[in-house]
């Protein structure tokens, strides 16, 4: 798959580029998504943890491993069109190890950047009907 003249990807696309399903399976949440304001830096995964409003999903995904997500796409922009920032790859063993933790502020355990996707994607539109309107940065996310 590559990315089209016009720097632009359909979801379906940037999950085969992931190496996933081009639709995602019923009960899959395999891609996340994250949406970054155009001033605002992306944060490195290393030194600030990704929290969001989770709730019990992490437990339900470390047990069943391959429903929870693998990608973390971090998106510049809160309203279409976004642009990708970079792709984060989960250790998806570690999803629930925080199970005491407030279920608005669960961890996504980043093991840190899926260069190979990064580096086709990055810059790139993401085509999709997506909006996060939630009041909360850790409350807007998307399954993709």
């Amino acid at each position: 798959m590559t990315i089209s003249d016009n720097s632009s990807v359909t979801v379906a696309g940037l999950r085969e580029i992931l190496g996933l399903a081009p639709e995602r399976p019923d009960g899959v949440r395999d891609l996340l998504a994250v949406p970054r304001s155009h001033g605002e830096p992306v944060p490195d995964i290393k030194t600030s943890p990704w929290q969001l409003a989770l709730g019990d999903w992490p437990e339900a995904w470390r047990a069943e491993p391959g429903t929870g997500p693998r990608y973390l796409v971090m998106l510049r922009g809160l309203t279409a069109p976004y642009l990708i920032a970079t792709v984060e790859d989960i250790d998806i063993s570690r999803w629930g190890e925080d199970e005491d933790a407030d279920p608005s502020r669960r961890l996504v355990p980043v093991r840190g950047t899926a260069y190979a996707a990064a580096a086709v994607l990055a810059g790139s539109r993401l085509e999709t009907g997506v909006s996060f309107g939630w009041q909360h940065p850790e409350e807007q996310y998307a399954f993709l």
